[in-house]
């Protein structure tokens, strides 16, 4: 295990520790007596109520060190199960590490390690292995999905259902142990169902989880937005619109972006990664060209594809490299030029699949910082989410035209974003990985169960075929807590949680 095996009171700062704040908490654990702490603080410990806030000055050899409020947590009411004692201190970052080296130096404590305030609520089993993941989840939310599941999975819905699944799981063994032990006094006709219903409505619990379970979620997870096109094509441009500064450099040199830039933009409640990728084109260049290659690993994993087109400089061959990915928006950049329509008529569109498509007009490059706009090329049939002009669809006109529809590109990039991850996420995926797989395989072992089960007719086989799903409810809500999983989970615990 990651952490000492010892039972070491621990202290740590839960708050922020990179700047100043107003106030800051330290937290303190696994102390024997509130009593034995006495000596610095100048509020009398003996008089503590629990869970309540008390004034008073942090001491040591007379010496003031701050001015807070203590609150005291006994064991049996404490986060972790231990004597927990709360500090809520002035957040000068030099003042929370002085009262940290006071406890530290002369108390008896020791620093804690990452998450190590929730691995002891683990191990004193006031939190299962799901729950300690749902607050991992919470602490490390980009969206407001996550933080809801992460809630969910801690104290709520989620957790509920699991708990439920177990419990109806436990039924079911129930009325099998009932038919083996007491088969002539129940009858053969009421165990079976008693059986029957107790089966059913695990069943159903189990189908609601696997619908949640479905499908890859991992694009969800942390979504990426990348925005691909050859050089020169106004994918920069688009970028510092998107991010509201100038933050990737623009300039009519081809290649001027030789490796992915990336920034968050937050969008209805979710954190997306922008990603500014290298221009794509032919290159004897050894470092564009793994630039180029990079463009096209975060092109295949991400969960939101903004293609951009300049179609001055745009060939067959660059359409063909294209052919084989969706896109969500594509934009025909340099629309404010002469023979702009003429150019748009000779690309071959049908070799591109993207649910959007419309022209763009600036103030300032290609797509400018300042101000931009868009407009839908009709007609608006053949850009649906079935594809662009293609054979499919109804043929394009030899010549481009513009719709009415038109207006600045940043709300529609967003919007359109904002709806497909709403879309993706309507029926609340489950999102965590070790969880999908425990339901997955849950559901595949019930429908064997369910093939199997038509032709056992000794119920003793039938009780030992259930065993088969005790371990995977075990590991689901947490009752098994394997090393690996744990060391990955608090990994990416903050210190002083």
């Amino acid at each position: 295990m990651i952490f000492y095996p010892d039972d070491c009171p621990i202290i740590a700062c839960s708050t922020g520790t990179l700047s100043n704040t107003a106030i800051a908490v330290i937290r303190l654990s696994g102390f024997s007596d509130l009593l034995s702490l006495q000596p610095y603080f100048s509020f009398a410990l003996k008089k503590v109520k629990p869970r309540f806030s008390h004034l008073t000055n942090i001491i040591s050899n007379h010496q003031i060190f701050d001015n807070g409020l203590l609150v005291f947590f006994p064991k049996d009411k404490s986060y972790t199960s231990e004597n927990v004692l709360e500090l809520s201190v002035h957040g000068n970052q030099l003042n929370i590490q002085r009262i940290l080296d006071l406890f530290i130096n002369s108390a008896g404590f020791r620093a804690a390690h990452p998450g190590e305030f929730t691995y002891r609520a683990l191990k004193n089993k006031k939190l299962s292995l799901s729950q300690v993941e749902g607050l991992d989840m919470l602490l490390n939310a980009n969206s407001n999905l996550m933080l809801t599941q992460g809630l969910d999975i801690l104290q709520g819905e989620l957790h509920t259902q699991y708990l439920s699944l177990y419990d109806s799981f436990l039924k079911v063994k129930a009325a099998v142990e009932i038919s083996i032990d007491f088969s002539d006094d129940v009858g053969e006709e009421q165990s079976k169902i008693l059986f029957d219903n107790s089966f059913s409505h695990f069943s159903k619990i189990l189908d609601s989880l696997h619908a949640r379970s479905e499908g890859n979620v991992s694009s969800l997870l942390s979504p990426e937005v990348v925005l691909v096109g050859q050089t020169n094509a106004g994918k920069s441009s688009l970028f510092n619109l998107l991010v509201k500064q100038n933050r990737s450099i623009v300039s009519n040199i081809p290649g001027t972006t030789r490796d992915y830039i990336t920034e968050l933009i937050h969008i209805d409640g979710t954190n997306y990664k922008l990603v500014d990728t290298a221009g794509i084109r032919e290159s004897n260049d050894f470092i564009e060209n793994i630039g180029i290659h990079r463009a096209f690993e975060i092109l295949n994993r991400a969960f939101f594809k903004i293609l951009i087109i300049n179609p001055f400089e745009t060939n067959s061959d660059y359409l063909d490299k294209l052919s084989g990915v969706e896109f969500d928006i594509l934009f025909i950049s340099h629309s404010d030029i002469d023979d702009f329509y003429k150019a748009t008529s000779l690309l071959d569109l049908s070799k591109i699949h993207a649910n959007f498509i419309a022209s763009a007009s600036l103030e300032n490059g290609s797509i400018g910082p300042i101000s931009a706009s868009h407009f839908l090329l009709g007609p608006i049939e053949p850009f649906s989410k079935y594809g662009p002009i293609g054979p499919h669809s109804q043929s394009a006109p030899t010549e481009p035209k513009l719709e009415k529809c038109s207006g600045p590109i940043e709300p529609l990039v967003k919007n359109h974003l904002s709806s497909k991850f709403k879309a993706l996420t309507s029926n609340s995926p489950i999102l965590l990985d070790r969880h999908r797989q425990c339901i997955n395989t849950l559901y595949l072992k019930k429908m064997d169960f369910i093939n199997k089960i038509n032709n056992i007719n000794d119920i003793a086989i039938v009780s030992s075929e259930l065993n088969i799903f005790s371990q995977y409810l075990s590991e689901l809500i947490g009752i098994l807590s394997p090393d690996d999983v744990l060391n990955s989970i608090f990994e990416n615990f903050c210190i002083g949680k």
